[in-house]
């Protein structure tokens, strides 16, 4: 009984990573081919082709008409993930926001970054960023904790098109971030997203803001 329930744990995992696979191809590319999948695996394509049949028999991934010899997750595969959204500034990255991603990623399996448009941290902090917000994403995108980093949009109407788009199971906020639990959750509930879970992070490292960061490099300024 031991080495059969260590099996199926075994194939849990497996099953989860090919999973993670098939829904990051999805978001990023719309479809994926079977050298996608594999060259992300690391795995030969014939183990690809392997590994997308067996898949496609336990209904977890489909084929499409356009392009030819794609596929995408299904809903039946995305349903054995569990998704967290969380978003931020991270104009500079230090240790709070690494152990503040590290806990969010703790609530599932796939954690989804969205990172504020410039537009949008001029308005709230009253100053624009230290970076771009295309180069903090291309910085978020190399921590090895964030599964995808995406752009925010500028438009505040459209603060919820990307929590449609990606149909977390789970927001995360951080700790010192303004919005509350009871605001979101009725900010979601009026758009027909009952059923996400909110939390609020509580990972934080005394002193280790990006604010107080910027204005030491100020105070320090040479120029």
């Amino acid at each position: 009984m031991k080495d059969e329930s260590e099996s199926v744990e075994i194939f849990q995992v497996l099953l989860k990573e090919f999973l993670k696979t098939t829904y990051l191809l999805t978001l990023t590319k719309g479809s994926f081919s079977v050298d996608d999948f594999s060259n992300h695996l690391k795995r030969t394509r014939d183990e690809g082709v392997a590994l997308l049949s067996v898949l496609k028999s336990l209904q977890m991934v489909k084929t499409v008409i356009n392009p030819p010899d794609h596929y995408v997750i299904t809903t039946g595969g995305k349903n054995n993930l569990k998704l967290v959204l969380t978003g931020g500034v991270f104009d500079i990255i230090h240790l709070g926001h690494i152990e503040t991603l590290k806990e969010a990623k703790n609530h599932g399996d796939i954690l989804v970054v969205v990172v504020a448009s410039d537009e949008t941290v001029k308005r709230s902090k009253g100053r624009p960023p230290q970076n771009s917000q295309k180069n903090r994403v291309e910085l978020l995108s190399h921590l090895t904790v964030v599964d995808i980093a995406k752009k925010g949009t500028s438009d505040p109407a459209k603060f919820l098109d990307i929590v449609k788009n990606i149909q977390p199971d789970t927001i995360a906020i951080g700790y010192d971030q303004s919005l509350t639990e009871t605001k979101l959750s009725k900010l979601l509930g009026e758009h027909g997203l009952q059923n996400i879970e909110i939390v609020k992070l509580n990972a934080r490292v005394p002193n280790e803001k990006s604010s107080l960061k910027i204005k030491n490099l100020d105070e320090h300024s040479f120029e």
